[in-house]
């Protein structure tokens, strides 16, 4: 059986729980069987409130309440996962721009360089930085990610394929950083369906 979700990172309870995506330490166990809590934005509460009342309410996680505790705020969000025991797993990152407006104009008013999305992008491409950028060994969250976008399929098709882990496989793939073209994201969910008529 297949499930679409962002998780894939072993955590103890009574099924199945992974995250394949995200940042680690964002997702906890939530108050009640079947959910979890996920770290979240004003922006975020208030879309996922908006679809609880849209037509596209069957095909995303059941928005149950916002929990406040001492390291930040969480929705408590319907876990995808609870009735499968060996769920394949495909990480998609939605939209043709993956950063807020708020982002760009404050890394253009105060720019912070890191070193760890540096490395991350010469890991693909290491005449992608310029010469400014390599000499400093950073890039800004902007300039990776607006890279990222054109990289990939986000910027033509609107999604990206983040990662995939299918039933019977130990480890995750996430080599689609250059997954970009129609054809090469079409390759992906062939292989991620296999033969099965019914999904595809």
């Amino acid at each position: 059986m297949h499930a679409w979700s962002p998780f894939m990172q072993v955590y103890r309870k009574k099924y199945p729980w992974v995250q394949l995506a995200g940042h680690q330490g964002s997702f906890k166990p939530g108050g009640y069987y079947g959910t979890v809590l996920k770290k979240s934005s004003e922006y975020e509460q208030e879309a996922l409130r908006k679809l609880m009342t849209d037509e596209m309410k069957p095909f995303v996680p059941e928005f149950k309440r916002i929990v406040t505790q001492e390291d930040g705020t969480y929705v408590e969000m319907q876990d995808l996962l609870r009735d499968f025991d060996k769920p394949a797993v495909m990480d998609i990152k939605m939209g043709t721009r993956t950063y807020l407006e708020e982002e760009l104009i404050k890394a253009n008013l105060k720019p912070t360089l890191r070193k760890d999305m540096y490395e991350k992008m010469i890991a693909v491409d290491r005449n992608e930085p310029t010469e400014e950028e390599h000499a400093q060994k950073a890039i800004t969250k902007p300039r990776y990610m607006q890279w990222r976008e054109n990289i990939s399929s986000s910027a033509t098709l609107g999604f990206r394929i983040e990662g995939i882990k299918k039933t019977g496989t130990e480890h995750p793939k996430k080599n689609f950083k250059n997954t970009k073209t129609r054809e090469q994201v079409k390759e992906c969910l062939r292989e991620f369906i296999g033969g099965n008529e019914v999904i595809r």
